[in-house]
């Protein structure tokens, strides 16, 4: 059975790329009456992290090509605004490659479904720590504009946009990670039984 998930990783990794604008699409899979524990769970597992990626890469997207269409037509506060998005966006697009890459063209290939229960783990912390690091964001955001309200404070306007900027920013990406991370234990919580017959039987 490991062996039948290595393969079909290797075949899907460069169908994802092609086709990963359709992700968003796709169902996960919850309420199939048919689910086998391993195999079920090893589908979905990808298909959260594809969802996950295929949502912050188009809001990457969204960003540069919004902000840069706009800054030449932007001035003061709305300038600053769309100069940060714009930064944000290429950061949010070099995340999602690299986490990309690394997951369906490095740790899969070599890993097996057991494996990913582990890495199931790993995934579910890191969501946790990334929820905290957003709200650090917002915080920073209304901070950086609470500052461009001081009397004779220099670049009132630079330090109220790029507040807006992140944010939004934050607020984005912490709603993304509190949703990706719901689906994620939703989905080891449904396998959970079949762990506990399989290593109580063994």
């Amino acid at each position: 059975m490991a062996n039948h998930f290595k393969m079909e990783t290797r075949q899907n990794s460069g169908f994802q790329i092609r086709h990963l604008w359709s992700e968003l699409r796709q169902p996960i899979g919850f309420n199939d009456p048919n689910d086998d524990e391993l195999a079920d769970f090893d589908r979905r597992f990808m298909r959260i992290l594809l969802k996950h990626l295929a949502l912050l890469g188009w809001w990457s997207i969204l960003c540069l090509l919004v902000s840069a269409g706009a800054l030449m037509f932007s001035t003061g506060q709305w300038y600053y605004f769309l100069m940060m998005s714009f930064v944000w966006g290429g950061i949010n697009f070099a995340v999602t490659w690299a986490i990309f890459h690394h997951a369906f063209f490095r740790k899969f290939r070599a890993d097996d479904a057991f494996e990913r229960f582990e890495v199931h783990g790993h995934v579910q912390a890191v969501m946790f720590l990334n929820i905290g690091i957003d709200s650090a964001y917002i915080f920073v955001g209304c901070w950086l504009r609470e500052h461009s309200f001081r009397c004779g404070v220099e670049y009132a306007e630079l330090w109220a946009g790029f507040g807006w900027a992140i944010i939004v920013q934050g607020i984005f990406l912490m709603v993304q990670d509190s949703w990706y991370a719901r689906l994620h234990h939703r989905n080891f919580r449904k396998a959970k039984p079949y762990l506990k017959a399989f290593f109580h039987g063994n």
